[in-house]
């Protein structure tokens, strides 16, 4: 029951999204091109995520970028070439009994791969809808280990500290081994009737696992083992229906120098102290995209496609572009002197990451991005909800 409501509720979301589109004839903003990124290579990933809402992007370690298909590829390809260095397919696991391929939904034709993907002691991770977490050696591909939870795992696993945590559908975390997956810890959260298709990504960082919650509250655990040591809300319930009382924090929470950065659905942007949840500042934004950061200043895409850049170590408002307000738009990735954003008809924005301004427009796959692109400091890597993997470079 809870997953139709989920499901209902993203698709109201949706439907809210393009009523507004469709009313107001929008158009996106003219822009010259002042840059011209280079398409350095692309190669297919499976048939990618499709239409589903998946919380799959690609993953850049060392020399490689990784990444996976909802139907069970993953590969390793050269960050260089694009050569594809390993393709494993979950598909043809052997490991499973055949009760176990009956318990999990198993399919031939698709291991509903939606989390992932993360890397950690020598492996790299990911999860399924089916309640599969995975381990397979980051070098060769080969399966290390695969454990199943009591639920979806929609978000990228948590790894560091000696573990590997992963939150559930339902909001649950369970900390796993890395080495075996044997379970180490459960945390039981409390969800709403209503929410949002998605859950946050946890983050481990300074002993503690840093999670966002349906119910409009973050808090942290301590990773050795499981305990509450505090949470907070940073947005409430309001209104008098279910949609209106969404609160979701789908966001990945963001953690510098013992400060965390949070934002939440219909609530607001805080900092809050990383040991004791006290507040230290917040900001009237709300949204249910992951945000990015370069220095001092956070970027955010907000629930209706404002784009803002925002002083972390206040809250003020550096500058704002409204240019895109009611598309569709995937969360902002830095790269280099630039912000990057996706829309779900196959565009990529370019910004001047220190003004706001439009610097460029490139089009890619009709079929659209979903998820925000992956930088290090000399690439960036975006992939199409049809699983067109495409590497680019700027000077």
């Amino acid at each position: 029951m809870k997953l139709s409501i989920k499901n209902a509720a993203l698709a109201l979301i949706a439907l809210t999204l393009v009523a507004c589109s469709n009313k107001e004839k929008l158009e996106l903003p003219e822009v010259e091109n002042r840059i011209s990124p280079k398409k350095v290579w692309d190669i297919q990933v499976g048939n990618g995520i499709q239409h589903y809402e998946s919380g799959l992007k690609p993953l850049l370690f060392n020399d490689k970028v990784y990444m996976a298909s909802r139907e069970g590829i993953v590969l390793a390809a050269e960050i260089q070439t694009g050569k594809r260095l390993w393709t494993f397919d979950l598909r043809t696991d052997n490991t499973l009994s055949t009760w176990e391929r009956l318990s999990q939904n198993w399919s031939t034709k698709n291991a509903r791969i939606a989390g992932g993907i993360s890397q950690g002691f020598g492996n790299i991770y990911f999860g399924t809808e089916n309640g599969d977490v995975v381990a397979l050696n980051a070098e060769t591909g080969e399966l290390v280990w695969r454990s199943q939870v009591p639920g979806e795992v929609l978000s990228s696993p948590a790894v560091g500290s000696g573990f590997v945590v992963v939150q559930l559908g339902s909001g649950n975390l369970i900390a796993l081994n890395p080495d075996n997956g044997e379970e180490r810890w459960v945390f039981e959260t409390e969800q709403p009737p209503l929410t949002i298709r998605g859950v946050s990504e946890p983050v481990i960082d300074s002993g503690g696992v840093i999670y966002g919650g349906a119910n409009g509250r973050v808090g942290v655990l301590v990773v050795d083992r499981g305990f509450q040591a505090w949470e907070e809300a940073i947005a409430t319930p309001k209104g008098s229906t279910d949609l209106s009382r969404l609160v979701d924090v789908d966001a990945k929470p963001i953690v510098i120098a013992g400060t965390i950065y949070a934002i939440a659905y219909n609530g607001e942007l805080f900092a809050l102290d990383l040991r004791s949840g006290q507040q230290l500042w917040k900001s009237d934004y709300a949204s249910f995209r992951s945000m990015a950061v370069s220095g001092n200043v956070l970027y955010l895409v907000d629930s209706v496609g404002r784009i803002y850049a925002v002083d972390r170590r206040n809250g003020s408002e550096l500058w704002s572009q409204t240019g895109l307000h009611r598309h569709f738009l995937t969360g902002p990735t830095v790269y280099k002197d630039y912000l990057v954003i996706g829309d779900n008809k196959g565009n990529l924005h370019w910004l001047d990451r220190s003004s706001g301004e439009f610097v460029a427009r490139q089009s890619f796959d009709g079929s659209g991005f979903f998820r925000e692109a992956v930088a290090n400091n000399d690439v960036l890597v975006i992939t199409t909800r049809d699983g067109e993997l495409t590497l680019l470079q700027t000077p």
